[in-house]
């Protein structure tokens, strides 16, 4: 599908002329004009407001549904969306549960009745079925709905093993890891493909326990309740110190790694020497802990792209595609080395 970003390529100018060109909003050179007009005839790109024309239904606006605003991980995502859904030349609606209690049942109102062209979840859903029952563009982000709603996720397995190697060779052997609700392990009844979880992030949480167990590595979990609740991180990094003090290692989200370092250093551990820390997400957080973490990084700006192709495949069905086992995007993970392992 042709954007608004490929005419720009192409035509060598900025996105923000190519808006003002194919949307007659504002004045351009002429030679700029004919340079995205040109552009636009090469590619075969169709203009928004055309569309439009061609299809009264159509709102320009996309909800990105997210559990909070300003969790790095989440805001970066959300950034990385909106860069993205510009190329299908649509403009984000985003909220956060946290800020805003009953924003998916916003979300799903403004889809339900046309305001909006599709909806990008990354937010755990209060009502599954209803999400699966409205005949609309929907894509989520690490969450499992139901079959019939396409799914981008990291690489959760990939992770495990990454983690798992890691601590396996260093030699760790009492490692404390870091976590949502142990009852989003398994909160589903377990269905004809084996998922009995609507969080694809806990398989991470089970391979990677069993893999260290089976190496005689004791892991105790600490849980952390919400994501969104970013002081809860800080408590998980104390209780971890203070209810295994025989710890030598701990995997945690970067929140909660970073607060590691600081309990650690705090408490005269020597890092790594004493104690290591890893943590997973891989966003800024990790390296303005003081020491760089060790980190397992999802790639944000494919699983972003991802979301917004596959959301733009969903609308152009309208949605109307829930019959058929949609597809799951798996996006692999990097393991970037710091300061904190050895």
């Amino acid at each position: 599908m042709v954007g608004m970003r490929d005419v720009a390529r192409k035509a060598g100018v900025s996105l923000s002329t190519v808006s003002l060109v194919v949307n007659d909003t504002g004045y351009v050179s002429q030679d700029m004009h004919d340079r995205v007009m040109q552009a636009v005839k090469d590619l075969g790109y169709i203009p928004k407001k055309k569309l439009h024309r061609a299809d009264a239904q159509r709102s320009g606006l996309v909800g990105v549904l997210l559990p909070t605003l300003n969790h790095p991980f989440f805001a970066s995502l959300a950034s990385e969306i909106h860069k993205q859904l510009v190329t299908i030349d649509e403009v984000p609606v985003t909220l956060g549960v946290e800020q805003m209690p009953g924003a998916e049942t916003v979300l799903l109102d403004m889809l339900r009745h046309k305001k909006l062209d599709g909806l990008i979840t990354c937010s755990h859903a209060e009502d599954e079925s209803s999400v699966a029952a409205l005949e609309a563009p929907i894509v989520a982000f690490d969450r499992f709905i139901d079959p019939s709603i396409p799914i981008v996720q990291s690489d959760w397995l990939q992770a495990a093993r990454l983690v798992c190697t890691q601590l396996l060779d260093s030699g760790a052997k009492r490692v404390v890891e870091m976590g949502g609700p142990r009852s989003q392990f398994r909160d589903i009844p377990i269905d004809s493909q084996g998922n009995d979880t609507s969080f694809p992030t806990t398989h991470y949480h089970r391979a990677l326990e069993e893999e260290l167990a089976s190496h005689g590595v004791r892991v105790d979990y600490v849980q952390v309740d919400h994501v969104a609740q970013l002081p809860l991180f800080s408590k998980a990094a104390v209780a971890a110190f203070e209810s295994f003090p025989r710890l030598d290692a701990i995997i945690a989200p970067d929140m909660a790694a970073a607060y590691s370092v600081q309990q650690a250093l705090k408490r005269g551990l020597k890092i790594p020497q004493d104690v290591q820390i890893m943590s997973f997400d891989g966003t800024l957080v990790a390296d303005a802990a003081g020491l760089r973490i060790t980190t397992v990084r999802q790639n944000v700006g494919m699983l972003s792209h991802s979301l917004v192709h596959l959301l733009a495949e969903e609308m152009q069905y309208d949605g109307k595609r829930r019959d058929r086992r949609a597809e799951r995007k798996v996006i692999p993970v990097r393991l970037i080395k710091g300061d904190t392992t050895r």
